[in-house]
Parts: C-alpha cells; structure tokens; sequence
C-alpha cells in the first residue's frame, strides 16, 4: 500500500514500537498511554491470530495509523460474521485536517477484505470525528450508548456484592441464558480461552464479582473509574447489579462507567441517575458480497458490552 508524494501506509512495518509505539499514541490521543495497554490492544493474539498494524508515514515519520483485530459475530439466526475492528486510530495534532486519516481507514478497509472479513467495525461516540470517516466509507450506525455516573445519582439500596472468582463455565452460562431469551446479535468467542483474554486479562486490574442471586460480573479499575465489562444474569437483576456496581463506586470515591446497546436497559440506567451519552457501533461492508447482510445490522437487537469493544 502506498500514497502520492511522500505519503506511504505500511503493513505491519518493522521498528513500529519505535515509531507509532505508546509514545507516539499518547501525543495523538493526548492521554497517557502505557506499555501494557499497547501491548493489550494492539500487539495481543486472539483466538491464535496475531492483529495486524496501519502506520501512514510522512516521509521518515509516523504521521497517522491503527491497529485492526479480527474477532467473530453472531447473528440472531446463528450465522458468523468474521469482522475486523478499527483500534486505536489517530493523526498527529499537527496533521489532521491534512485527510490522513481517510488514508489510513481506506488501508483499514482494504487489509481487512484482504483477510477475509465481512465488515469492519469502529465504535465512536456521535460526535467522534472517527463516525464521520467511517460513514464516509459507506458505514451504518447501531445505536449505543455511553453510561456515566451523574451528579443525580441515587444510591437507594442495592443488591449485595460479592468477591468470586471466574470460572471457566461464566460465558457459557451467559451463552444460554442469551439463547433462552429473544435473539440478539453479539461477538462470538471460540472459546473460553479467547473469553478470557479479551474480558479477564485485560491491561488494568481487574475485579470478578457477584451481585444478587444471579448475576455475575467483571470491572476494571481504569485510573478513578470502574468500568464494567461484562456482566450476566437474570434481566429481573440486571439493572439492580448496574446500580449496586455505580452505588459501591461513588462509595469509594470513583466514576463508573459502561456500555449498552440494549435501550431497555440504557433508558432504566437512566432512571436511576446515570448519564448518557451517545454512540454507535459503525460498520463498513468491505465486500460487496455482504453489503445487504451489514446494511441490516442497524435494525437488529444487539448484546455488546463494554469489554467486546477492546
């Protein structure tokens, strides 16, 4: 792959550590980016698939870039999506506007038909400038949502939390009860291997818990907020677990967060003080062969949580 002029987007080049490395990611995104959480989101096999790196470079300097990861979708009749996922892609302050990154997400779609995907995904918020690229590729949009502990939230009683320890059966557990219940689309794992990798052993400490009599859940402690990365259990419980994890946050002195595209449950973690914002799952046919598949994704029901998003 390469550009006009001195402009040239590279696969997987060599010395990237050194050029598009935590360094360089913590001048695009102007937050601290450490090697753990490089290495987590942008080097990490999954399922034994090493991801792949995008690096545009401005003659001798990495000028923009992304990591892609490849990861599966289930639909609600059953069929699997293979997919690519956009992973922390940006531009250098001083080069954006410059169209750059429009290179790097057309490299992006290219690699990504390249290996056999249906669609690359990128998840944003509404006013990302990374939803505007994206839609520009011909992507659609599956509603989201941000939620973050407010200034109205109320901590009325909660259900009882409970240190535990993951056990292997937790995302076959969480499998069935989504079968049982009407069918949503959500990311497949092949197993309880890839699970963990992407839900356990993430790049910040993170915590397993149970909460009520059904309901099991994972939560990173990300600098001053618990974010919530998974969570399983009966629906009767589901939103009580939600305010049990935000009530013990505020507790402690820390934010919460998490990520829903359930409405039903967006519009109750509303009712109890949780703030919203919105966003979207974006994604982009990169085979003709699945344009009408990917075009209907927007109008299914979905079950994607925090942590299924890298």
């Amino acid at each position: 792959m390469s550009g006009n002029g001195g402009l040239r987007t590279l696969l997987n080049p060599q010395g990237v550590d050194h050029e598009a490395g935590p360094a360089f990611l913590t001048r695009c995104f102007t937050t601290r980016w450490t090697h753990a959480m490089y290495r987590w989101h942008l080097q990490r096999s999954f399922g034994g698939e090493p991801p792949d790196r995008l690096v545009l470079m401005d003659g001798r300097r990495a000028a923009a870039g992304c990591g892609l990861v490849y990861r599966r979708l289930r639909m609600p009749d059953g069929e699997l999506h293979r997919v690519s996922i956009v992973v922390a892609a940006c531009t250098l302050p001083d080069v954006r506007e410059c169209g750059f990154y429009a290179r790097v997400l057309e490299a992006a779609r290219e690699r990504s038909a390249a290996r056999g995907c249906a669609a690359l995904l990128g998840f944003v918020t509404a006013e990302n400038a990374s939803r505007r690229g994206l839609a520009r590729l011909g992507g659609v949009a599956v509603p989201a949502s941000y939620l973050v502990s407010g200034d109205r939230f109320a901590e009325a009683a909660t259900l009882r939390i409970r240190r535990a320890r993951v056990a292997d059966d937790w995302p076959e557990r969480a499998a069935a009860r989504l079968q049982a219940a009407p069918a949503r689309a959500r990311f497949d794992y092949p197993d309880v291997g890839a699970w963990r990798s992407q839900m356990v052993d993430r790049p910040h400490a993170t915590q397993a818990v149970r909460i009520g009599a059904t309901c099991r859940a994972l939560i990173e402690a990300v600098g001053d907020t618990d974010r919530l990365q998974w969570l399983d259990g009966e629906p009767r419980e589901r939103v009580a677990a939600i305010r049990a994890v935000a009530a013990r946050a505020a507790r402690a002195g820390r934010k919460f967060f998490m990520y829903s595209t359930c409405p039903q449950e967006v519009a109750a973690a509303c009712r109890i003080g949780l703030t919203v914002r919105p966003g979207y799952m974006m994604a982009v046919a990169v085979r003709e062969i699945h344009a009408s598949s990917v075009c209907a994704w927007p109008g299914m029901s979905w079950r994607v949580q925090s942590g299924d998003r890298m």
